[in-house]
């Protein structure tokens, strides 16, 4: 199975980035469809994904002056007709991408493609002092499934970690996994993996945006473990207006360790949504344990900025669970629980247990909470609670 998604640029002028510092608030930001005008949209994101063709090595160090991580999109698998190497490499094409018919797929195992590729468009990018390459459509091999196509794709990513960069490969399921299976590794080809769709879907006809069906969000989410546990990178984005849907994708990232990007729209150009971008995450305090008698649940909580910080709740006495998922005790399941239990963690002092705040978590709250059964409250109590919220479960029983 791999994604149907493929990013297909359009450019409307080339204006001098403006410098200064940024104010930096999010993680992640995809920005395929801008141009040097358009830096004041992604300004607030600390890493941020561009089509580096389209600006000047001086526009690229502006941008990293100011504190941003950029990639650069790179196009392995297919050309597109506005490319102005299109006509030169047309001979190669296989066939029309989906959803997409000013696009071709290309056969990747001609030397002349992997040579340009590599030699050409990739050093040319990394010239302009970039920080990664994020290479989409490594899934002409999910389209054409032979030998000489995986060595292509594989000669062609070997070729781009040869210059030492970063390598984050968008979508590939089917690629990685063979290349996993064959290699008990993936160091040679690639450093991350950005999955689009896991949790949301495109609706082609109308340009509209859904729930992902459970198959294919359960498929997506094993793939991106997958390759967490060959130690990369994972990023995920989704395609959503869904207040509740992305509620859950922030809790799942959080939990698992992974960094998300909802847009609101599929140019990938227009100014990301508040709500769909992940903040900056700070160290927390760390409370010590008290010298009651109170039992103490610790949960390690690790990010794709490589930062990881413990953060501390009391659970004290054993009271019994009144009504599962009711973190705040005010006889509903609702969002709100959710929120209580991501703040008792992140900031237990105000929040957890007996925190100063008047909302904090209570005994019998977190008894509500602890939904998993864990002894304690933990960032799997919010998950599984809106998992519930979204009817992916039927229950909460404990």
């Amino acid at each position: 199975m791999a994604a149907t998604c493929c990013f297909t640029t359009v450019f409307t002028g080339q204006l001098c980035a403006n410098a200064g510092a940024a104010d930096i608030k999010y993680e992640y930001g995809v920005f395929l469809g801008a141009d040097p005008e358009n830096i004041s949209d992604m300004e607030s994101y600390r890493k941020i994904v561009i089509d580096a063709q389209y600006f000047s090595k001086n526009e690229i160090s502006q941008l990293k002056n100011t504190g941003h991580i950029v990639y650069s999109y790179i196009n392995l698998g297919s050309v597109e007709e506005f490319r102005s190497y299109f006509e030169k490499y047309k001979k190669y094409t296989l066939g029309v991408y989906e959803n997409w018919e000013d696009e071709r797929w290309v056969d990747v195992s001609q030397k002349e493609w992997q040579d340009f590729i590599v030699g050409d468009i990739a050093k040319s990018i990394l010239d302009k002092g970039v920080d990664g390459l994020f290479v989409d459509n490594c899934d002409v091999y999910y389209n054409f499934k032979e030998n000489k196509i995986y060595d292509g794709v594989t000669e062609i990513l070997k070729g781009f970690k040869k210059y030492g960069t970063y390598v984050i490969i968008n979508g590939g399921d089917t690629y990685v996994t063979e290349y996993a299976k064959k290699n008990k590794s993936l160091d040679a080809v690639m450093d991350a993996v950005n999955q689009e769709t896991v949790f949301s879907a495109i609706n082609w006809k109308n340009e509209t945006f859904s729930k992902n069906k459970a198959s294919e969000r359960e498929y997506f989410q094993k793939y991106c473990k997958l390759v967490s546990d060959y130690g990369k990178d994972v990023y995920l984005l989704e395609y959503t207006k869904d207040s509740e849907l992305i509620d859950f994708i922030k809790s799942y990232c959080l939990e698992k360790g992974y960094t998300y990007y909802a847009s609101s729209t599929l140019d990938l150009l227009t100014p990301g949504q508040e709500k769909g971008s992940q903040p900056l995450i700070a160290k927390p305090p760390v409370t010590q344990p008290s010298s009651s008698a109170t039992t103490t649940t610790s949960t390690t909580v690790t990010t794709s900025a490589a930062t990881t910080s413990t953060v501390t709740t009391s659970v004290g006495t054993k009271v019994g669970q009144l009504l599962a998922g009711d973190a705040n005790v005010d006889n509903t399941v609702d969002l709100s629980d959710v929120v209580l239990i991501m703040q008792s963690l992140a900031n237990p002092n105000k929040y957890g247990l007996n925190g100063s705040e008047k909302s904090c978590l209570t005994e019998q709250g977190a008894a509500n909470a602890d939904v998993e059964g864990s002894n304690g409250v933990t960032l799997n109590d919010a998950l599984k609670i809106q998992e519930y919220l979204l009817k992916i479960i039927p229950t909460l029983s404990v």
